[in-house]
């Protein structure tokens, strides 16, 4: 059951006992969040505890003991950011890669090189931008996160977006974006757009979703529309300043 659940299964299918092969039982695997575990903390004592962060360090110290996330169990580093943290510009992305998980740094390896080129393309780079993901360990095998490991970060996420306080944001990629908007439009939808959002205690803050540079590696062809976003991005930094 443990294997299933690490690796992002979440149903299975068993024959029923006395049965023919052709019918079966589906049952739903339990998540870590239903198990009875006396040291799970429901939502009232985790935003609480959320509540009481003051700074950066305090967070990451309560991401390990506290975020119930099962990746941290196959993971090599728990991969919390990189990059300058008084930047005005914070980018969000998906998850770490074998790159990141070697490294416990975010956006390294094949991605990190195409995103510095990005960025570079607009005045940017990792001393005036800070970098992390919705996601702070690596799935197996860099498959996609699932929505149960999503939601057990996001809050922690929301707490970063919240101490780095930026005065933009920009989500890297579909998972990012769907779960900082929350919601189920393609990245094709909604990339490129300025959108005002309210995490925690921060209101109308700009932000905008892009392509993942994993995405541009395997369509190239999209590289155009992602120079166009960035424009967009670069005219917004130089408005602010």
């Amino acid at each position: 059951m443990e294997w299933y659940l690490i690796n992002g299964v979440e149903n299975i299918v068993i024959p029923l006992e006395g049965r023919t092969n052709d019918n079966y039982k589906k049952i739903k695997l339990e998540n870590s969040s239903n198990r009875e575990n006396p040291l799970e903390i429901n939502d009232k004592k985790l935003d609480s505890m959320l509540n009481g962060v003051e700074n950066l360090n305090q967070l990451k110290d309560i991401i390990n003991s506290n975020c119930d996330c099962s990746l941290k169990k196959t993971a090599k580093n728990m991969v919390f950011s990189d990059g300058n943290p008084k930047s005005n510009i914070m980018l969000i992305g998906e998850s770490p890669g074998e790159a990141e998980d070697k490294t416990g740094k975010s956006f390294r390896g094949e991605t990190g090189q195409l995103l510095d080129k990005m960025l570079n393309s607009i005045s940017l780079n990792r001393k005036n931008t800070y970098l992390t993901n919705i996601i702070f360990w690596r799935p197996p095998g860099n498959r996609k996160p699932t929505e149960v490991e999503i939601n057990s970060c996001l809050p922690f996420v929301e707490k970063h977006i919240e101490l780095i306080n930026p005065y933009i944001l920009i989500l890297v990629g579909a998972t990012a974006a769907k779960s900082i908007y929350k919601i189920q439009s393609g990245i094709t939808q909604i990339r490129g757009k300025w959108k005002n959002i309210q995490i925690n205690k921060l209101k109308n803050l700009k932000s905008i979703a892009i392509f993942h540079p994993a995405f541009l590696i395997k369509q190239p062809s999209r590289k155009r529309e992602a120079w166009e976003d960035l424009k967009k991005i670069k005219i917004e930094i130089d408005r602010y300043t």
